[in-house]
């Protein structure tokens, strides 16, 4: 299993405040049998200005740890880019902010409102050959009101990941029933903890369970393993994958994945 989007990296935004603590949640990493994780502190220029020479310099600390635990796991770094402004595009290429040295990259935006700018920077990263992964879609008002939305980012060519929180409740009933609605529909293509290292827990094994439970082996084995590993090696990974013989009409009405 792979953990795309977690801010387990000390001292960098409002997740992991130390390394102690950074320690305790890869004890639960190490514990959950994790197979890798992609650390992504949060970029937002003026905010949270996490260059690649800042990130790299905690990545140390940790790789560090990591062989001094003997952790098995294996790790890399990225950011969650907070993709709004005339630079963060230009942001994005200055400090190589893709994970694992490939085309892809974590992308959030407001979660209240859609800035006025997302889609056009959107449109510039695929343009320049990037493969944008849009944060937590369910998390989006906009998505929220109209889950549909999700699906139009996938023909803009933008990657979606679902949050673990998200499927177990952790943002309250609707929410979780947003995030079952889309995975259900196939407009989802990773599974992330986002875990800043408040709850004392790493739910990222529960939230698989649940997902094996309501739609079965073959899309948790995509959102955790099959896709992410894709990722990592720079391959490509197709955006439509689920055909269904009519709309879905619940949670649940899982018709068959596409060549398999």
């Amino acid at each position: 299993m792979v953990d795309i989007h977690n801010h387990i990296l000390p001292g960098l935004d409002d997740g992991s405040p130390d390394i102690e603590t950074t320690e305790f949640y890869l004890d639960l990493i190490a514990e959950a049998n994790m197979e890798a994780i992609v650390f992504t502190p949060h970029y937002m220029r003026g905010f949270y200005d996490n260059t690649k020479d800042v990130v790299l310099k905690a990545f140390d600390q940790v790789e560090l740890l990591r062989k001094r635990k003997g952790y098995t796991f294996k790790t890399f770094c990225a950011v969650e880019m907070y993709l709004m402004g005339l630079e963060a595009v230009s942001d994005i290429q200055t400090n190589s902010f893709m994970i694992n040295g490939s085309r892809y990259v974590l992308v959030e935006n407001s979660l209240t409102g859609f800035s006025h700018d997302l889609f056009e920077n959107l449109y510039k990263l695929v343009r320049l050959g990037f493969k944008p992964i849009l944060a937590h879609p369910e998390r989006y008002l906009e998505i929220q009101k109209k889950p549909d939305l999700a699906e139009d980012f996938m023909h803009r060519d933008v990657y979606l990941q679902i949050n673990t929180s998200s499927v177990l409740g952790g943002y309250g009933g609707h929410i979780k029933d947003v995030a079952m609605e889309l995975i259900d529909r196939g407009c989802a293509h990773f599974l992330g903890s986002d875990c800043h290292c408040h709850s004392g827990v790493y739910d990222f094994p529960e939230a698989v369970d649940l997902i094996i439970k309501e739609f079965g082996d073959d899309t948790a084995d995509i959102l955790v393993n099959e896709n992410p590993i894709k990722m990592l090696e720079n391959e490509n990974i197709p955006y439509f994958y689920v055909s269904f013989d009519e709309k879905p009409k619940t949670i649940g009405f899982w018709q068959k994945l596409l060549g398999r």
